[in-house]
């Protein structure tokens, strides 16, 4: 191989380097920020407080929502937040860890995730469980930031 041929092999190879890292540095990075939305939504579950779940959801009529002891599927934002807030009021004590995934998947600003979670919960009524939830949620990127616009949670049968 001559000294030319073996400068453009290099450089073609390290024309694919960059392409395979810059090229996939931007999904893994949206992909970091959809754990980080997710690990907030978690979180703010937890305080059961609607104040800290409203600026993690996009505030639109096309919203949706489902929790595993819902009869009816909660479409926009009121709707919303009101089975935010009738859910959370059930609840004294409420701590969701992720135990698969999430696994995510980004497609310019939409971005969707499933993971399993655990939910040990306990009621104002003392009734306490663990329960194995199927989470999938879908996100929309308002201003730069990556927004719930859809949660779908049901219980793994035991």
């Amino acid at each position: 191989m001559g000294r030319r041929s073996s400068l453009g092999l290099r450089a073609a190879l390290l024309f694919c380097v960059v392409v395979l890292f810059v090229g996939t540095g931007k999904s893994y990075a949206q992909e970091a920020d959809i754990k980080a939305a997710i690990d907030a939504f978690h979180s703010a579950l937890g305080t059961l407080n609607i104040s800290k779940l409203e600026p993690l959801w996009a505030h639109d009529a096309h919203a949706m929502l489902i929790n595993p002891r819902d009869k009816e599927i909660s479409v926009g934002w009121d709707a919303i937040k009101r089975t935010w807030e009738e859910t959370l009021n059930t609840y004294s004590e409420l701590k969701v860890t992720q135990t698969n995934g999430p696994h995510i998947h980004v497609d310019g600003d939409v971005a969707w995730s499933m993971g399993i979670v655990n939910a040990a919960l306990k009621l104002k009524s003392g009734y306490t469980a663990n329960s194995p939830t199927i989470e999938t949620d879908v996100f929309e990127k308002h201003a730069g930031k990556w927004l719930l616009i859809s949660h779908a949670a049901s219980r793994i049968p035991q």
